[in-house]
């Protein structure tokens, strides 16, 4: 599968690498979706959302039982990096570098 964010409509997509069976995952309460890594051994989604309110969040992998993981602190998240091994979530903030 792959999974996108998109900025322009505040979605979190899913769709078979073929093009077919296409989702719509999260489309409430997202500002400005950007990063995107998954944990496919957990079956989670982690993405970032650098609007009004810039949090990370996470879900499984069909969307459901979605929450706030981090939304303190944080300026423009943009980049998520997943260690599976030591089971961190790392990201990169624009805003405060």
């Amino acid at each position: 599968n792959l999974y996108w964010t998109d900025t322009g409509t505040d979605r979190i997509e899913v769709t078979r690498l073929n093009g077919t069976s296409r989702k719509i995952l999260i489309s409430e309460n997202l500002d400005e979706p950007r990063a995107i890594v998954l944990n496919p051994i957990m079956g989670y989604i982690y993405w970032t959302d650098w609007g009004e309110s810039p949090k990370i969040e996470c879900a499984y992998l069909d969307g459901s039982e979605r929450r706030v993981l981090v939304n303190t602190s944080l300026g423009w998240p943009n980049g998520l990096a997943l260690d599976l091994e030591k089971d961190k979530l790392y990201w990169g903030d624009a805003k405060t570098d």
